[in-house]
């Protein structure tokens, strides 16, 4: 009860300052438990919308290999610190990125749901792509790889693609793309910048 009760009341939008006072909290307790790591929020915050539904953090490392690990860390010093209060889904593997869905909440304030998100760092910019959103972005980039013989999903930017009809049967080779600019530049369009992208 406990649990679904405090979900409901994440329910209500809330501005992006109060959505960057959680990517803080977030930010501090992720260099805590290593400071080579990097973090950045995502979703409606970072497309700098108006308010923002819930929080998405990435998190990753430059060495590609530093982020194993830290993922039980990590919801254990927030857990301590009580600003993780419940947990919905409290690990979910995705390939090789490690995904937390919570419940947070800072003192005197409402609760919030929170998504943290460990990836590989060579996974990193199309996560940010993909996490930002919006979800019509997201469709209309993995459209525009399709007729490219290519394949955009969270992990990678694929080339050399094999489909028939509907069905993938080769998911091609992963483009190197450090970052987003990247994925723009080998589709060949425009880059967008995050708050250009609900459409």
């Amino acid at each position: 009860w406990e649990n679904l009760h405090n979900w409901w009341l994440t329910k209500y939008f809330f501005a992006p300052l109060y959505s960057l006072s959680f990517n803080v909290q977030v930010k501090d307790a992720v260099h805590a438990v290593d400071p080579g790591l990097l973090s950045m929020a995502c979703g409606s915050y970072r497309r700098g919308k108006s308010t923002c539904g819930d929080v998405d953090v990435l998190i990753t490392h430059t060495d590609g290999k530093s982020h194993k690990g830290v993922f039980s860390k990590l919801l254990q010093s927030l857990r301590d610190s009580g600003f993780l209060t419940d947990d919905l889904v409290s690990h979910e593997d995705n390939g090789e990125q490690k995904k937390y869905m919570g419940v947070c909440r800072l003192p005197d304030h409402r609760h919030r749901r929170l998504d943290i998100i460990v990836v590989p760092y060579n996974e990193f910019a199309c996560a940010i792509m993909y996490f930002t959103g919006s979800a019509h972005f997201n469709r209309s980039m993995r459209a525009m790889a399709k007729t490219k013989t290519m394949s955009l999903s969270e992990h990678s930017l694929n080339k050399d693609v094999v489909r028939q009809g509907s069905l993938k049967v080769f998911g091609g080779t992963p483009f190197t793309t450090k970052t987003e600019k990247d994925v723009f530049s080998i589709l060949g369009i425009p880059y967008r910048e995050p708050h250009e992208r609900d459409w």
